[in-house]
């Protein structure tokens, strides 16, 4: 299993697989308590809450999946959850006491959680979590503790960020659907200085032409939100693996400038994935308040079609 995770750093991840381990953990117990950072692997899931089991709100799972798939088999087996359906995922890497928001759209609405690990140890993790949907909360949680390399599971309310697959004209389709929200979040304590897939690896604040804006201790910037996705439109029949990574210039306007790939499986794909995400739209970037220019990298799983 590490050496899949240690995989996921080095590059971007293989089709579905989503854990994410950072090295360091060698020399851990010789470093001083704020010396170590943590990365954690958020992933977001539907379910049918009425048709379920009950289970309890915070689990820890027996075992740690790698792909969305296997840990949707053993929240199935081991909970008794029925139609557990993974909508994406985020892996990032945190200092103790330093928050993170992600932003997703779902159904034409904003879907965000904020994690904070307030305690980082050699061997665990404490943290805060809290998700809404469209500004309504839905899973909040506090103080949870897990061990490194070890997977919890929180269970939300429900809301209206699920989808409904269904066959039509036109293949297949989606309708928003109301369904109950599980998380699960694993974490991989490592060395603060080894900390990979930082917040500023993901986005920081630029000039018009690109380049880094350095910030003070005083400057608040906010990142780009993601509020539509556009799917990378590849040819019918099309068999597609891996994952893509891209980054680009979000405007103060909340468009996409100078668009460029990091990481591929194939170039064959670059130009579809380029224009894809080109057409992709934001919340834009503030910094002290003001909408500014800034970086946003995004990893597709293109399998699944969605965000790491």
């Amino acid at each position: 299993m590490r050496a899949l995770n240690e995989s996921l750093i080095g590059r971007a991840l293989p089709a579905l697989a989503f854990m994410i381990v950072l090295s360091g953990g060698a020399h851990a117990q010789l470093l001083k308590k704020n010396d170590y950072g943590v990365g954690v692997t958020v992933a977001v899931y539907q379910f049918d809450d009425a048709r379920s089991k009950q289970f309890a709100e915070i689990n820890k799972l027996n075992q740690t999946a790698s792909t969305p798939d296997e840990e949707i088999d053993v929240i199935t087996r081991s909970f008794g959850a029925e139609e557990v359906k993974f909508r994406y995922v985020r892996a990032i890497g945190l200092r103790e006491s330093e928050s993170f928001t992600d932003s997703q759209p779902m159904n034409e609405r904003q879907f965000t959680f904020t994690i904070t690990p307030r305690i980082i140890t050699k061997n665990d993790v404490s943290f805060d979590f809290i998700a809404k949907y469209a500004d309504k909360v839905l899973l909040e949680a506090k103080g949870v503790t897990v061990g490194s390399y070890e997977t919890v599971m929180l269970r939300g309310a429900r809301g209206e960020f699920g989808v409904r697959e269904f066959s039509g004209p036109d293949g297949v389709e989606k309708a928003p659907e109301t369904r109950a929200l599980l998380v699960t979040i694993t974490p991989t304590v490592t060395t603060a200085r080894s900390l990979q897939n930082k917040p500023s690896d993901i986005s920081r604040p630029t000039d018009q032409f690109g380049s880094r804006l350095e910030l003070t201790e005083s400057d608040i910037f906010v990142m780009p939100a993601v509020i539509n996705r556009a799917p990378i439109k590849f040819p019918p029949g099309a068999s597609v693996k891996g994952s893509i990574t891209l980054e680009g210039i979000v405007t103060p306007e909340g468009r996409v400038t100078n668009v460029k790939v990091l990481d591929t499986p194939d170039t064959a794909l670059n130009p579809k994935a380029i224009e894809a995400f080109r057409q992709y739209r934001f919340n834009p970037p503030k910094l002290n308040g003001r909408a500014t220019h800034a970086t946003f990298r995004e990893t597709i799983i293109l399998g699944k079609q969605g965000p790491l």
